[in-house]
């Protein structure tokens, strides 16, 4: 799985989307979208962007650029791999 998939399921949860509202808020189907999580299929440079506004996070964390995203309040937050690690 790509570090653009794995980012995009984990925000997705995180944001307590499903995928259907994911697939409805892009203009696509459900299967389309299930193939951006599981790796089958890339999002050209728009959908990207649309993503990684709706989500609330930089284009540069969703396609593995960065290892931190910003919350709400504009605080850094690791990735959920990061936080496991750090925790150990």
């Amino acid at each position: 799985m790509t570090k653009f998939a794995t980012r995009l399921k984990e925000l997705r949860v995180i944001r307590g989307k499903t995928q259907r509202q994911m697939a409805m808020y892009l203009g696509i189907i459900d299967s389309a979208y299930q193939r951006y999580e599981y790796g089958g299929r890339e999002p050209n440079f728009d959908t990207v962007i649309k993503i990684a506004d709706y989500l609330s996070v930089t284009t540069d964390y969703l396609l593995g650029r960065t290892d931190y995203w910003l919350d709400a309040e504009g605080k850094r937050q690791p990735n959920e791999q990061d936080k496991s690690t750090s925790e150990s």
